[in-house]
């Protein structure tokens, strides 16, 4: 068998936590870590941020690039190895396959949005709390309502001028970072289900990992 090699992690610190994140998207939730592995990663974590070329994206696919890195570095107790998927079109038998995974190895961590990630985002500049029953149910179906958007979709590009899953301001949205996470954390009413199951997200739990509040 061959053997593991020594992740290298950030200069001066060896024994930094290393945060890796492997996500369904190819650039959304890419363009949004990588800014904050510049800006707000605290001095004893080590983020990578693992990029994709293929459109393969099910929780199954994310899950197999996360077991290739395990398969290539030796992983620390500490270490996280965390998987970003949307809860959106997938159904719950791929979603509980990977979960089990998870729940089977200390190092992984499931992260779900439901529906989707750019929920992440609108929670930097929008409560949803203050939402009308009818805007819940159109967030929480969030259909399309064009060739490009969705209703996630248009409503960030609307509150923030301009988004594109492959072209956003990642940088512009981490100023709000902390209400972004009270808000996710009002929102998860049942943190120990696997994943949210109505509107919610867990990326909360990642940000505040990547940030050495977790």
């Amino acid at each position: 068998m061959r053997k593991r090699k020594d992740f290298e992690r950030r200069e001066g610190i060896k024994s930094a936590r290393l945060v890796v994140i492997a996500a369904e998207g190819r650039n959304t939730e890419n363009i949004y870590f990588e800014s904050m592995k510049i800006s707000l990663c605290a001095s004893d974590v080590h983020v990578e941020v693992l990029h994709r070329d293929s459109n393969n994206s099910s929780p199954e696919n994310v899950y197999e690039q996360i077991r290739r890195f395990m398969a290539e570095y030796n992983i620390e107790d500490d270490d996280q190895l965390w998987i970003v998927v949307d809860k959106d079109k997938w159904k719950d038998k791929m979603l509980s396959s990977v979960a089990q995974h998870c729940a089977q190895n200390s190092n992984l961590r499931f992260c779900v949005s439901n529906p989707c990630f750019e929920l992440w985002l609108l929670l930097h500049v929008e409560d949803i709390a203050l939402y009308s029953k009818g805007q819940l149910d159109k967030l929480s179906a969030n259909k399309k309502i064009n060739s490009q958007d969705t209703w996630l979709k248009k409503r960030v590009k609307d509150l923030t001028g301009h988004y594109h899953e492959s072209d956003y301001d990642a940088m512009a949205l981490l100023p709000h970072i902390d209400i972004a996470i009270e808000r996710a954390e009002k929102l998860d009413v049942s943190p120990t289900d696997r994943w949210p199951q109505s509107i919610g997200t867990r990326v909360y739990l990642l940000v505040k990992s990547i940030m050495g509040k977790l």
